[in-house]
C-alpha cells in the first residue's frame, strides 16, 4: 500500500499533466502523515497497548485506501489522502515493531526486527508486481489487489496478535542517548526512502524500463532487503558495544552506491540497486534495536517512534529535493549525487560519537 502511489506515479504524471516535481509532492504527503504520527503511536501504543493500538490503526488504514478510486481523479484529493494513509501507516508501524520488541527478550531484538523487515521488503516488492503488471489492464484492478491484500492482512491482525500486556507507566518521555541514533536514522532515511519513492520515474525517465516493464528492476532493492535484513540482525546481536556500527557503516557505502547508480550505464543499475536494499536491510534491524538501548522498557514503544520519526523527516526532505532538482536540471545524476554527500556528511556526526563512546568503555 506504501508504495502504490510510487510505483503508479507516471501513470498520475501523465493522466494529470503535472510534472515531476508536483508529483513528487504526492510522496512527501505520505511522509509527512507518516511523521508527524510516529511519536504520538509511540505514546499511545506505550499507554494503551500495542495489539489494540495496531488493530484500530490497520482497520482505519484499510477504510482509508478504499477511498483511492474517489480521490484519482483530483490532485488535491490524491494528496490529502497520502497524509491520512501516510498518518494512519504510522500507527500500524510503530505499534507493530513495539510489539515484535515486547515479545522478545532484549539479545534477540536486533534479530526479530530484521525479521519483522523482511515483510516490508517482501510487501513493497509483491505489491509493486501486482500494482504495475494489473495496471496495463486497468488501474481499478490494481486498486482492487491491493485492497484484497489489505484485508486478508487485518484478519490476520485481528485473529492472530496478542496484548503482551501494559508497561508500567513512566515519566520519561524524550530517553536520553537517543539523538546519536536518531541522526543515524535520518540519514539512512534520506537517502533510501527518497531514492526508493521515485526509482520507478527515475527508472522510467532515465529511459532503463518503460513503465510496463519497470518491474523488471523496480523488485530489486526489496530482495535485497530481504537478504539484508536478517543478516544484520543475526550480525549485531553479537556485536554487544559495537552494535551501532552495524547501523552506520552500510549508510556510509550505501551513500557511495547512491551516486554511482546516478551516473553508471544502464547495465550496472540492477546490481546497484540490489546493494542498496541489501545495505538499508543490514542497518534496520541495529537501528532500530538500540531503541531498547537508549530507552527504557516502559517506553519502547515511544523510543521506537523518535527513531522512525528521525528517517521519515529525511523521507518528507528527499523525495522533494530529487523532484525540485531533476526538474531543474533534467537528469537524476545531481540530485542522487546532493542527497549521496548530504547523508554521508550527516552519518559522520553519530560515527564520531559512536568512536568516543567506544574509546571511552575501552580505557574502563
Amino acid at each position: 500500500m506504501r508504495f502504490f502511489i510510487p510505483a503508479i506515479l507516471p501513470f498520475i504524471i501523465s493522466a494529470l499533466k503535472i510534472s515531476v516535481y508536483q508529483a513528487s509532492l504526492l510522496i512527501t504527503a505520505y511522509w509527512i502523515g507518516y511523521t508527524a504520527f510516529q511519536i504520538p503511536a509511540g505514546i499511545i501504543s506505550d499507554r494503551f497497548g500495542t495489539a489494540k493500538t495496531s488493530k484500530a490503526s490497520f482497520l482505519g488504514l484499510t477504510i482509508a485506501f478504499f477511498l483511492m478510486p474517489i480521490a484519482m481523479h483530483e490532485y488535491l484529493l490524491i494528496f490529502l489522502l497520502q497524509l491520512l494513509l501516510g498518518s494512519l501507516s504510522s500507527i500500524v508501524y510503530v505499534s507493530g515493531i513495539s510489539l515484535v520488541q515486547r515479545s522478545a527478550d532484549q539479545s534477540n531484538r536486533s534479530l526479530f526486527i530484521g525479521i519483522f523487515q523482511i515483510g516490508f521488503f517482501m510487501g513493497s516488492s509483491v505489491g509493486e508486481y501486482i500494482v504495475l503488471e494489473l495496471l496495463d489492464i486497468s488501474f481499478y484492478y490494481s486498486y482492487i489487489a491491493v485492497s484484497l491484500l489489505l484485508l486478508i492482512s487485518l484478519t490476520l491482525d485481528f485473529l492472530f496478535q496478542n496484548e503482551p500486556g501494559l508497561s508500567k507507566k513512566n515519566n520519561e518521555i524524550i530517553p536520553r542517548g537517543i539523538l546519536y541514533v536518531s541522526l543515524i536514522r535520518f540519514s539512512a532515511g534520506f537517502m533510501y526512502l527518497g531514492f526508493l519513492s521515485l526509482f520507478t520515474t527515475f527508472l522510467v525517465y532515465d529511459g532503463i524500463a518503460p513503465l510496463s516493464k519497470a518491474y523488471a528492476y523496480a523488485w530489486i532493492p526489496a530482495i535485497g532487503g530481504i537478504a539484508g535484513s536478517p543478516l544484520g540482525g543475526m550480525i549485531s546481536r553479537k556485536m554487544w558495544h559495537a552494535k551501532a556500527l552495524m547501523a552506520i557503516v552500510p549508510i556510509i557505502v550505501f551513500s557511495v552506491v547512491l551516486m554511482l547508480i546516478g551516473i553508471v550505464n544502464r547495465n550496472y543499475v540492477p546490481p546497484l540497486s540490489f546493494a542498496t536494499g541489501f545495505l538499508y536491510g543490514l542497518y534496520a534491524g541495529p537501528s532500530m534495536g538500540l531503541a531498547s538501548e537508549v530507552g527504557r522498557e516502559e517506553n519502547l514503544g515511544t523510543s521506537s517512534g523518535i527513531l522512525n520519526f528521525s528517517s521519515q523527516v529525511g523521507g518528507i526532505i528527499s523525495p522533494l529535493a530529487i523532484g525540485y532538482l531533476f526538474t531543474y536540471f533534467g537528469n537524476f545524476k545531481i540530485p542522487f549525487a546532493v542527497i549521496s554527500v548530504l547523508s554521508f556528511v550527516i552519518i559522520l556526526f553519530p560515527l564520531a560519537i559512536f568512536l568516543r563512546r567506544l574509546f571511552r568503555h575501552t580505557v574502563r
